[in-house]
């Protein structure tokens, strides 16, 4: 820890020196914008743990809240429903101010206690060094049970300060991103935003589930139900993207990129649609696994990975045009022998970290994979990177359960982890 401290301290005041902080690569889950993409866990454990209060990569990481078991996130395919189920949500969004935290309090930094016995669940980050996370907590004093925890760290890690999570005693969100300091979502299956920074949010009703959320140039973009919305991440208004027509999943955006899998044709995620303009037009190409689903990554454009369900196991591709064209990347999938629910982080074109309870690391675009990691990991529920030396993998230490999710941060790539100490 000691290492880990003053390695964060030389960074520290290196970037200072420097006079700014890297900015984060947009992602979902997986940096997609706002954060790293949110760890994908069991459809037993979102119905486990209730949500309460303190926790963007793009970065880009989230799970819902519930009490009385382990807390999990749908495997991909459980989150996303078949191609033929139609839309019901509205047009356009509505919001509920009577969903916003009570108390009516002004707009602006609200010190509050950090909560007890919190453990971390949902990882993301605007930089290498402002991250977010949200986790469960003992509830305050005069409450019961367990209640959902948000923390705020601006030194990466070192220090943390807790913020007002959304509905605190509601498991109607399971995913966080934040666009910026200012700018945020809470979200999975219900949607909830913040402008202030986390003192106040509210609920924004978009008619439908909103399966998955990232952010990009000031626009954010989600799936809800089987449909591709956006809205300028400082407002609430959000409308369909019509080119896109029925989606599925593997939502990622970066700059003016947005890519997503089809939800029509001749299954869900059969095609992988690709728009350069932001979402006003978009190509369509084969999905690296044909009916099954992916989530993508890119860490520097037309360099895209990813990682989809093969059917017993999970195998990852890349491609270097875009997504136009995907290649198996040597040593995943099989050879790995990883199921289908393996977490996946991408650090750049060449640079990607796989693994369920080991971690696997590749430096030359899956030609190659190397372990690395901490040991006695019972699964590793998510991994990402805010650029390509930074990022942290959230994993079970000894079993798989709420209090035993612990948080890791990388410095060098992925080429070795070091647990962070929360509060």
């Amino acid at each position: 820890m000691n290492d880990y401290l003053e390695e964060l301290e030389a960074q520290l005041s290196e970037l200072t020196e420097r006079g700014a902080h890297q900015r984060l690569r947009a992602r979902r889950p997986g940096f997609g914008g706002g954060g790293p993409r949110p760890p994908r866990r069991r459809s037993s454990e979102l119905v486990a743990v209730v949500a309460a209060a303190a926790v963007a990569v793009v970065v880009v990481a989230i799970i819902v809240l519930n009490v009385g078991s382990s807390p999990t996130q749908p495997t991909p395919a459980s989150q996303r429903e078949s191609a033929t189920a139609s839309a019901t949500h509205s047009s356009t969004s509505t919001t509920h101010p009577s969903a916003t935290v009570p108390g009516n309090r002004p707009p602006g930094p609200v010190s509050l206690p950090i909560p007890a016995d919190f453990h971390a669940q949902s990882f993301t980050a605007i930089s290498e060094l402002t991250w977010w996370l949200l986790g469960s907590a003992s509830c305050p004093a005069g409450q019961s049970g367990t209640c959902a925890g948000m923390l705020q760290t601006t030194d990466g890690g070192r220090t943390f300060t807790a913020i007002h999570p959304p509905a605190p005693t509601s498991s109607t969100y399971s995913q966080l991103r934040f666009a910026d300091g200012k700018n945020g979502f809470a979200y999975g299956p219900d949607l909830y935003a913040t402008h202030d920074g986390g003192a106040t949010w509210h609920a924004v009703d978009l008619g439908g589930q909103v399966k998955d959320l990232a952010i990009a140039n000031g626009e954010a973009f989600a799936i809800v139900t089987n449909q591709l919305m956006h809205s300028p991440v400082d407002q609430d208004a959000w409308t369909p993207v019509s080119a896109a027509g029925q989606v599925s999943g593997g939502l990622w955006v970066e700059g003016s990129s947005v890519i997503v899998q089809s939800g029509s044709g001749d299954g869900f995620g059969t095609s992988v649609l690709v728009s350069h303009d932001a979402g006003t037009s978009f190509a369509t190409y084969p999905a690296p696994s044909p009916g099954l689903p992916c989530q993508f990554q890119g860490a520097a454009s037309p360099d895209l990975w990813a990682q989809c369900a093969t059917g017993t196991e999970s195998g990852v591709w890349v491609s270097s045009d875009g997504g136009k064209d995907f290649t198996t990347a040597d040593g995943s999938g099989a050879h790995l022998s990883l199921p289908n629910s393996a977490a996946f982080g991408a650090a750049s074109g060449t640079t990607a970290v796989v693994g369920y309870q080991q971690l696997y690391r590749t430096g030359d675009a899956g030609a190659t994979w190397t372990a690395v990691g901490p040991s006695g990991i019972a699964e590793w529920a998510y991994v990402g990177f805010t650029d390509s030396t930074h990022g942290v993998a959230l994993g079970y230490v000894g079993s798989i359960a709420p209090g035993n999710e612990q948080l890791y941060y990388t410095t060098d790539g992925g080429e070795s982890y070091h647990l962070v100490q929360l509060p």
